[in-house]
């Protein structure tokens, strides 16, 4: 019955969210996303936004309780990554929050992968505000003036919606919670002085919007002569001008040109046989990598075969995960240089 009185209400309350982009309790330089209203009357109390960056998005329960609760099924995602965080005017529920967001992201062409309440949310180190919305790993301080957290919660509730477009994919996560009592009653604000104070029961409202997008990169197209000499020199030259979507092993159309220079390479030298090498970063367990960067390395063999008539006898693919990098894992930079083709020259067929 409580929760039927509660949906009750989210459908009396419809069309709340708000158009206007800009309030002027605002945290300094944010603003609404633009494909996603605000809930009337809130106020976005944490912003932030990076141009490219990871985001954990789970889409399923928390499975088991404790130190054992764990996040089964999670989105691997890499793109523009913008995180609102409103405070949602008192008396509005998280239930209320969630289902209007809901409507107006279905209106918005938006499909939902997940939609859960406290009991799938899990207990223990999930039972953080921003454990659930790509927050796993984040370490929250004790309440002050200039951060807040919520280890209880009255009531928490999460959404996690796509949206699917030709210029790239769109995934939102979005967590509603009630404050607890005497919990979370400073919320973050830039300077620290701004610090806005929420009432027991007040809803933390935390948006997070994830724009698929590619990494701007600076490598260039490597020459069939650079190509050469690099293999003469050091047995091996690494590409990175081949490129696929996230988890995919399609080889994408921006790959043709460094494509085309491996063609004039082997059409250059016909004795010349390779080994064509996928490597990848450590997002993902290493099995899961390793078969990733075998049908990569082949699908660059099959398109070089198909589109270029290479010989696939002088072409041998071979992924070897996140075996070798050439850079630490632990930023995007360095994951960005870890993925790549590399040929290396096959001795041993030549010899055979």
């Amino acid at each position: 019955m409580w929760l039927r009185v509660r949906s009750l209400s989210a459908v009396a309350v419809a069309l709340t969210l708000s158009s206007v982009h800009v309030e002027s309790r605002d945290v300094p330089k944010s603003a609404d996303h633009p494909l996603i209203k605000r809930y009337e009357g809130s106020t976005i109390v944490r912003y932030s936004q990076r141009d490219f960056d990871e985001y954990k998005l789970p889409v399923g329960a928390v499975v088991g309780q404790g130190d054992k609760a764990h996040l089964p099924k999670v989105l691997i995602l890499e793109g523009r990554v913008t995180r609102l965080t409103y405070l949602v005017p008192v008396g509005r529920s998280a239930l209320e929050v969630i289902r209007n967001y809901q409507q107006e992201l279905k209106r918005a062409g938006f499909t939902t992968l997940f939609a859960g309440d406290h009991a799938a949310l899990g207990e223990g180190k999930y039972d953080s505000a921003f454990a659930v919305a790509g927050y796993q790993d984040l370490e929250l301080p004790s309440v002050s003036r200039t951060h807040f957290n919520m280890l209880v919660a009255q009531d928490d509730r999460y959404l996690a919606a796509k949206l699917a477009r030709p210029e790239g994919d769109v995934h939102v996560a979005l967590y509603a919670a009630a404050i607890g009592e005497g919990w979370g009653k400073f919320l973050y604000a830039d300077p620290p002085s701004r610090g806005k104070t929420a009432a027991d029961g007040q809803v933390i409202a935390q948006l997070d919007i994830v724009e698929a997008k590619p990494m701007e990169t600076n490598m260039v197209t490597v020459s069939a002569g650079e190509m050469a000499k690099g293999i003469a020199t050091a047995g091996s030259v690494a590409l990175y001008g081949i490129l696929f979507d996230f988890n995919s092993a399609t080889v994408k159309p921006e790959s043709m040109p460094t494509l085309e220079e491996i063609a004039k390479l082997l059409k250059g030298d016909p004795a010349l046989r390779l080994l064509v090498v996928g490597h990848t970063d450590n997002v993902g367990a290493f099995d899961f990598n390793k078969d990733l960067s075998q049908r990569r390395a082949a699908a660059v063999v099959q398109t070089l075969t198909s589109k270029f008539a290479a010989d696939p006898k002088r072409l041998t693919p071979f992924g070897v995960s996140f075996a070798s990098p050439v850079a630490s894992n632990k930023t995007e930079d360095g994951r960005a240089k870890n993925r790549r083709v590399q040929l290396v020259e096959d001795v041993a067929a030549a010899v055979r």
